[in-house]
C-alpha cells in the first residue's frame, strides 16, 4: 500500500503562470487547458524547481521516511532520469528507458538509505513527441491516518472567501483520493455569506474579534472533531496551490515530533517568483526579519539557498500548519496586529519548517503601511522585548524606537511618528 507524499504541480492560469517555478524545458510547450507538458522529440523537461523538487534533507530530518518511490504519467518514449543534487553536485540515482501508450508506469523505487541531504528531482528526455501529465513521489512506510482542518477567518470579503470555499470544495474535499482527510472551517466575523453546503464544510458566524479571535475560534472548533489532528491557518483568498496543503498534511502525518510546524513561505502577489519571507527570524528577542527575503525562486541554485535552515521564530498565518496537541496557549480573542508573531513567541518549543512547494501569494506589506498599522505593529514588537530575559532588551527597544521615530519625522511622516509614540 503506497502513501502519497508529493505530486507534481503544474502552472494554473488562475493562480500562477511563472513556468520556471514548476519546470524547465527548451522546446517544450505547456498546455494551460489540458494542463500537461508537450515535450518534442530529443528535448528535455526538468523538474529541479521550487514546486517540484523533493527535499530529502527535510523529509529525512523531520519525518520517519525510509522508503521512496516514483510513479510517472507520461505518453511517449524516452528516458526517465532520477537525479540527486547536493551543494551543486548532481548524480543520477536511476535511469529508466520508458515507453508507454497507456500513461501510467509501475512504481520506481529510489534508494534513499544513504541520502540525508539535498533534493531529488525528475528529468524526462524524450525520444519521440511525448506528453507529460505528471508524476508523484510515494512511500511504503506505515502512516497513521487522521484528518486536517483548514481554518480560514474572514471579514466582509464575500467574493474572495466564496471563491476560496468553492475552489477547496471542488479540488480537495470532493476528490475521492482525499476522502475524509480534510475539513474546512470558515470563521465569519462579518456579514452572512452564501456558501456551498457539503461534507467537510463548516461556516461559523462569529463576533468581530479580528483575525486572532477568528483563528482561535476555528482552532477550538477543530479540536471538537474527533479525527482532526492537524490544523492549517490560511488567508481567506486561499492563494496557494492545493497540492501545498496535501504535501503539508503528509509531512505532518509522518513527523517525528508533535512540535513540528510547517509555515508556507510568502511570495509577492505582484512578483510571484520572489520570496518575501520563508519564516521570520528573531533578532535579540524582539526584532524580527524575514528569512530568504527577495530570493528569486526561479533561479536554478535557489533551492540550495532555500534548504539552508536557520532557526525560525514564527510563521505567518497566511499558511501555518501544526499539530493540535502542540498548542499550549491561545492568542487574545480580539483584533491585534502581529497576532502570528505573538503566537510564535508563546510557542518557542515549535520546530518551524519551510518546504519548497509550500507557499502562498500575498500583497506586498509595503502597500499596507498606514498610521493605524504602524501603531499596532510597534506595540506588538514591544511585547517580546519587555518580557525578555535578555540583558539590555529594553534598552535596545528604546534605541529602535528612537530610530524609527526619527526616520518617520525626517521623512515628514509626522502622523506615523505620532502613532509610534502613542503605541
Amino acid at each position: 500500500m503506497y502513501f502519497l507524499l508529493q505530486k507534481v504541480i503544474l502552472p494554473n492560469i488562475d493562480l500562477c503562470t511563472e513556468e520556471q517555478l514548476y519546470f524547465r524545458t527548451q522546446g517544450g510547450k505547456y498546455n494551460y487547458t489540458s494542463r500537461n507538458l508537450l515535450v518534442p522529440r530529443h528535448k528535455v523537461a526538468c523538474f529541479d524547481t521550487f514546486f517540484n523538487a523533493f527535499s530529502v534533507k527535510k523529509w529525512k530530518k523531520y519525518t520517519t521516511l525510509t522508503s521512496l518511490f516514483l510513479r510517472v504519467n507520461i505518453i511517449g518514449r524516452g528516458t526517465i532520469n532520477v537525479r540527486h543534487k547536493e551543494n551543486g553536485v548532481i548524480r543520477v540515482l536511476k535511469q529508466i528507458d520508458f515507453k508507454s501508450s497507456c500513461n501510467i508506469s509501475d512504481e520506481i523505487e529510489i534508494d534513499i538509505s544513504k541520502i540525508n541531504f539535498g533534493y531529488i528531482y525528475v528529468e524526462w528526455q524524450s525520444d519521440e513527441d511525448s506528453v507529460l501529465n505528471g508524476f508523484e513521489f510515494l512511500t511504503k512506510d506505515h502512516v497513521s491516518k487522521s484528518s486536517m482542518a483548514l481554518v480560514i477567518t474572514t471579514y466582509n470579503r464575500k467574493e474572495a472567501v466564496t471563491k476560496t470555499i468553492n475552489r477547496i470544495n471542488k479540488t480537495l474535499l470532493t476528490q475521492s483520493e482525499f476522502k475524509d482527510r480534510f475539513k474546512l472551517i470558515v470563521v465569519n466575523n462579518g456579514e452572512a455569506i452564501n456558501h456551498p453546503s457539503g461534507n467537510g464544510i463548516m461556516v461559523i458566524n462569529n463576533e468581530n474579534l479580528g483575525g486572532s479571535g477568528g483563528f482561535m475560534r476555528g482552532l477550538i472548533e477543530a479540536g471538537k472533531i474527533n479525527d482532526v489532528k492537524h490544523v492549517i491557518f490560511m488567508d481567506d483568498d486561499g492563494s496557494c496551490e492545493i497540492e501545498s496543503i496535501c504535501r503539508t498534511h503528509a509531512f505532518l502525518l509522518m513527523a517525528k515530533d508533535k512540535n513540528t510546524v510547517v509555515t508556507g513561505c510568502m511570495l509577492f502577489e505582484d512578483n510571484p517568483a520572489i520570496i518575501h519571507e520563508s519564516g521570520a527570524i528573531w533578532h535579540r528577542d524582539f526584532l524580527h526579519y524575514p528569512d530568504k527575503h527577495y530570493l528569486d525562486a526561479r533561479e536554478i541554485d535557489s533551492l540550495d539557498t532555500f534548504d539552508n535552515e536557520r532557526k525560525i521564530g514564527y510563521g505567518g498565518w497566511w499558511f501555518f500548519a501544526f499539530n493540535i496537541n502542540a498548542i499550549e496557549y491561545y492568542s487574545f480573542p480580539f483584533f491585534v496586529r502581529g497576532d502570528d508573531l505573538l503566537f510564535g513567541y508563546m510557542h518557542k518549543k515549535h520546530n518551524i519548517v519551510t518546504l519548497n512547494g509550500v507557499a502562498s501569494w500575498q500583497m506586498d506589506f509595503e502597500r499596507k503601511i498606514s498610521v493605524l498599522n504602524s501603531y499596532l505593529n510597534f506595540r506588538t514588537v514591544a511585547v517580546p522585548a519587555l518580557i525578555s530575559k535578555r540583558k539590555f532588551a529594553a534598552l535596545l527597544l528604546s534605541v529602535f524606537f528612537v530610530r524609527e521615530v526619527f526616520l518617520a519625522s525626517f521623512s515628514c511622516r509626522y502622523e506615523l511618528a505620532r502613532a509610534m509614540i502613542m503605541s
